[in-house]
């Protein structure tokens, strides 16, 4: 059985409350500079680029910043996630990108989005690379389009992201962990292993969730029940302010002015729903109001490419994959078939070379290689052995 969405959850930490601007004074001098952190530190020095004297080492810890923007360049970096979050390639490129963008001092990055979500392992490391961006801004725009917005690990990287804005239409949650079985069926992972450890490994998600929620002033219990179809949020209001709690958790004298989910469905937000209970910030009708409305309507903008070359690598990878199973299938009809020792020889030569190019993929790309390594080592064993032993029984 092939679970996709199975991790062990430990150790989880979500870096909060600092943030370096774009205007930098030292508290001790009042020494001032505008420009942007690059990311960039060594003996607790960061490097950051200033319109006063370009490239400057400084002590962050002894200056008072302010996100102003002042010194920033006029671009705005753009990411899209398209469809499921499934290939380690991707993952990496998206790693590399987010953090190589950010060094580059544009008003903000845009991740674009409109996912199903995918893999929980690279969801995390998608999410990670957002959390620790600490030198610029990053914004998701769920998009909509073929998905119709972001669900569950897509919903966590928004969640990750500095702000969420959202299209008309679309829609936020249902971020419980799911497997496939033998058959690619989607089913729940606490079917697949008990309702112990299922349980174990979905809290751990629930609480990772919630604390990407908390880390930028979300309502923590509406994310949880976006994983958990059992908790039944709901919105009071206390000294005047709205509340978002757990209904067990109700106090007395407290009146339920809106019930946002209940029990036995995961909580999915449209846009509209997602701006007013405080998940998602405001919505656009497109990239470019979304632009007009932070400031940077003549930002260029600077789409990144890296994700896209690497889901066209899987699919050349995967077109090379059907060539080779077909060469293979082939080489091994012609052994069958023919009588004569050179003409083995040759057909045995040209498996054990696709067989190795097949390891040599295996071992570059990982698990964005669907074969078993194991079994291919075998197969290669074996078809050397058989080549090696006819080969010498040959010689005089």
């Amino acid at each position: 059985m092939r679970v996709l969405l199975c991790l062990l959850l430990a150790g989880i930490f979500l870096p909060g409350g600092f943030v370096i601007a774009d205007t930098f004074v030292n508290s001790q001098t009042g020494q001032l500079y505008h420009g942007y952190a690059t990311g960039n530190e060594n003996a607790g020095l960061s490097e950051v680029n200033t319109i006063e004297q370009g490239l400057v080492k400084l002590n962050l810890s002894q200056s008072k910043t302010t996100r102003d923007r002042m010194g920033r360049n006029n671009t705005v970096t753009v990411l899209s996630i398209p469809a499921e979050i499934i290939l380690g390639m991707e993952t990496n490129a998206f790693e590399k990108a987010v953090k190589e963008a950010a060094s580059k001092g544009p008003l903000f990055i845009l991740i674009e989005i409109d996912s199903p979500g995918g893999r929980v392992d690279l969801t995390m490391r998608m999410c990670s690379a957002i959390t620790k961006t600490f030198n610029c801004d990053i914004y998701a725009y769920i998009k909509g389009g073929s998905n119709g917005g972001a669900y569950s690990g897509a919903a966590a990287v928004a969640l990750a992201c500095n702000k969420i804005y959202m299209a008309p239409g679309t829609a936020i949650g249902a971020a419980t962990i799911i497997t496939r079985d033998s058959e690619g069926k989607p089913v729940d992972i606490k079917q697949v292993l008990g309702q112990t450890v299922g349980e174990k490994i979905s809290s751990g998600w629930r609480n990772y969730l919630a604390s990407l929620a908390e880390n930028n002033n979300r309502p923590a219990v509406l994310v949880k029940a976006m994983e958990d179809k059992d908790i039944e949020a709901v919105e009071v209001i206390e000294n005047g302010k709205r509340v978002f709690i757990e209904s067990v958790n109700k106090k007395p004298g407290q009146t339920i002015v809106k019930t946002w989910s209940k029990h036995g469905s995961l909580l999915t937000l449209p846009a509209r729903e997602a701006v007013d209970c405080g998940i998602a910030d405001k919505i656009y009708g497109s990239r470019q109001d979304l632009l007009q409305d932070q400031n940077a309507p003549s930002a260029q903008i600077i789409s990144d490419e890296s994700l896209d070359k690497a889901r066209d690598l899987y699919q050349r990878i995967e077109k090379s994959l059907k060539r080779i199973n077909a060469s293979i299938d082939l080489g091994i009809k012609q052994l069958e078939a023919t009588q004569s020792r050179s003409q083995a020889l040759k057909a045995m030569r040209s498996i054990i070379n696709d067989a190795q190019f097949v390891l040599g993929l295996k071992k570059k790309f990982g698990d964005d290689v669907p074969v078993d390594e194991q079994k291919v080592q075998e197969f290669l064993n074996s078809v050397q052995a058989e080549y090696d032993a006819l080969r010498t029984a040959g010689k005089p």
